[in-house]
């Protein structure tokens, strides 16, 4: 696999990381919610092969300096256009991991005519999508007398974990993502932690997807604890420009053959062949 380079440049004057690498037409990823450039380390055997890697680390999260302003989807989207325009990237494909769907989709509506493509992971596409009980948990924990306690358990390793086990991922973590995940929220702020969670589960970006005319793969788990896989198939399945995969009896957190699984899908999607389909895996707007 080829080695990804880490770079720096500066957004609105502050710090900002990126990696970069690979081969092929170029394409930008946006990592999700207290993550890195980092997140992407699955895809990389599928990406680096096809495409030109651009990754940076988001304002406020990994290596990359909070912004001054707010961290609503349109600014962060603007952080990732300079690590594009840095990078030397002018038409590109766009990937969104969670709460970095927003990210992409502003990406998209910023410089239309310059993507081509998206592959969307558990994406936040509008209010309606996202679970009833996890709009009530972020809507408690976020709250402004229970935040300062979340962001100190946050940094408690045996509090996240069970956290995270009960209530997100489920049991089958992989204990090398599970010690990244744990390293980035680390390091992220918690202002800009906080802008960004609420900003992107009040967004609704459905109608800018459903309407556009960009090929769109879209990666979830049929019991993911965040999104609503049910939903989400009622919302886009009609549309002949998506192709929505559906992993069954997988949740948030994505075992080995899951990701292996999804690795397969991604480089077909890229290669512009048929999605692969074993034991009904694929549900397929094509």
């Amino acid at each position: 696999m080829p080695a990804l380079e880490e770079r720096f440049t500066y957004h609105e004057g502050r710090p900002l990381r990126y990696l970069t690498g690979g081969s092929g037409p170029p394409i930008l990823l946006c990592h999700g919610f207290l993550g890195s450039a980092e997140n992407f380390d699955d895809w990389f055997d599928a990406l680096l092969p096809r495409r030109t890697v651009v990754a940076p680390d988001l304002p406020g999260f990994g290596r990359s300096a909070p912004l001054n302003g707010a961290h609503i989807a349109t600014s962060m989207a603007r952080a990732a256009l300079s690590a594009a325009d840095h990078a030397g990237i002018e038409d590109y494909d766009v990937a969104g991991l969670c709460l970095g769907t927003p990210v992409a989709l502003a990406v998209q509506r910023a410089r239309p005519h310059t993507v081509k493509s998206m592959v969307l992971h558990t994406p936040l596409l509008a209010p309606r999508l996202v679970r009833r009980r996890f709009h009530f948990q972020v809507g408690v924990m976020l709250s402004r007398s229970v935040y300062p306690v979340i962001v100190w358990c946050g940094h408690q390793r045996s509090i996240s974990d069970l956290y995270k086990r009960l209530l997100i991922e489920g049991s089958d973590v992989d204990p090398r993502a599970a010690q990244a995940n744990f390293d980035n929220q680390m390091r992220s702020n918690p202002r800009a932690a906080k802008e960004w969670l609420l900003d992107g589960l009040k967004r609704n970006d459905l109608l800018q997807l459903r309407r556009g005319t960009n090929r769109v793969l879209i990666l979830t788990a049929a019991e993911d604890r965040i999104v609503d896989a049910e939903r989400l198939r009622t919302a886009v399945g009609d549309v002949d420009s998506i192709d929505l995969a559906v992993i069954e009896q997988g949740g948030h957190a994505w075992t080995q053959a899951m990701l292996r699984h999804q690795r397969e899908l991604i480089a077909a999607f890229l290669d512009g062949r048929p999605l692969p389909l074993p034991q009904r895996t694929v549900a397929s707007a094509a």
